[in-house]
């Protein structure tokens, strides 16, 4: 089996040309939308031909991304929208069908990074870190499904991270939220699945790449003090980051327009090509772009008790 290629810019598979028109007439939703990735999304998916809402805390900080959404030719609504809100999403979302009609792609954008330590943040902070990762996308994807499911048509695509598979200092409770979406992303897809809706209905878990956003500024100047040697290790790090918020965007794009189905409810790193990675098939993607525990000795990831018992029964 080939070994993808790396990308850190657009490549063919992926461009707009490849992918103009393919979502004309259609409504995509991307929150988080004002600037980095989240701009790079709405503009991948209005290069498409699909009318765009854009979600934000402040709908002014998106009046850039709306104005060249225009620019391509598609209409584009931009909403105040506090994601973690289930009452306010209610609203919004009612709005957004007002404004534009169905809703037929979800991309759940929205998120942050505190780079702090868990003893350096108040419970609030932390535990807000945890929702706008993960509680916003679990209450957007349940607020588009039940119009997924009566139409058989949809996708939601939701940006976790790198984070949520490695263990990293500073970041538990991003990585927490991102785990946690890259695990939902998969049950949801199976229960999609298990009714008959995986042909119709699909949902991705993205590793936007290593991309160079406000997200990755540096380590503020009181975890710095505390952690000098944290703060070489990460410049470093931060160096190597140098995939463009594009490749992300029109790996969305091309995953809403129905050509990679075959990764519907696995994780995917949008560095890696994905036209060779669709390629491989769903038979040669088993068991793989997915969250997974290894023991010691090749025991299964059972429960213990369950292999035990059929071993003692037989």
């Amino acid at each position: 089996m080939s070994q993808p290629a790396i990308h850190a810019d657009v490549y063919p598979t992926i461009s707009p040309e490849a992918l103009a028109g393919l979502n004309n007439g259609k409504v995509a939703v991307v929150t988080g939308a004002a600037r980095g990735i989240g701009k790079a999304i709405a503009l991948a998916m209005a290069k498409t031909g699909a009318n765009v809402a854009l979600l934000d805390l402040d709908a002014e900080r998106q009046a850039e991304t709306k104005a060249e959404c225009e620019k391509i030719g598609v209409k584009a609504f931009a909403y105040a929208c506090d994601v973690t809100n289930y009452d306010v999403g209610k609203q919004v979302y009612a709005q957004i069908q007002k404004d534009l009609g169905d809703v037929h792609i979800l991309v759940n954008n929205a998120g942050g990074n505190s780079r702090r330590p868990m003893h350096m943040e108040t419970w609030e902070h932390f535990w807000h870190g945890v929702e706008v990762n993960v509680k916003g996308a679990l209450i957007w994807s349940s607020l588009v499904l039940p119009d997924f499911r009566a139409r058989r048509q949809g996708s939601i695509i939701n940006i976790a991270s790198r984070a949520g598979t490695v263990t990293m200092p500073f970041a538990a409770a991003y990585s927490t939220g991102k785990a946690g979406l890259i695990r939902f992303s998969a049950c949801l897809q199976s229960e999609l699945d298990l009714d008959g809706f995986g042909d119709d209905i699909q949902v991705y878990a993205l590793h936007p790449g290593a991309v160079r956003t406000q997200m990755t500024i540096p380590i503020h100047d009181d975890v710095a003090e505390n952690y000098p040697d944290m703060v070489k290790k990460w410049g470093s790090f931060h160096k190597l980051f140098r995939c463009v918020p594009e490749v992300c965007g029109q790996t969305c794009a091309f995953l809403s327009t129905g050509r990679g189905k075959v990764l519907r409810g696995k994780y995917f790193d949008c560095e890696q090509d994905i036209g060779t990675v669709v390629a491989a098939g769903r038979e040669g993607l088993k068991e793989l772009y997915d969250l997974k525990v290894d023991f010691l000795g090749g025991l299964p990831n059972d429960g213990g008790t369950v292999s035990s018992s059929a071993l003692e029964k037989a």
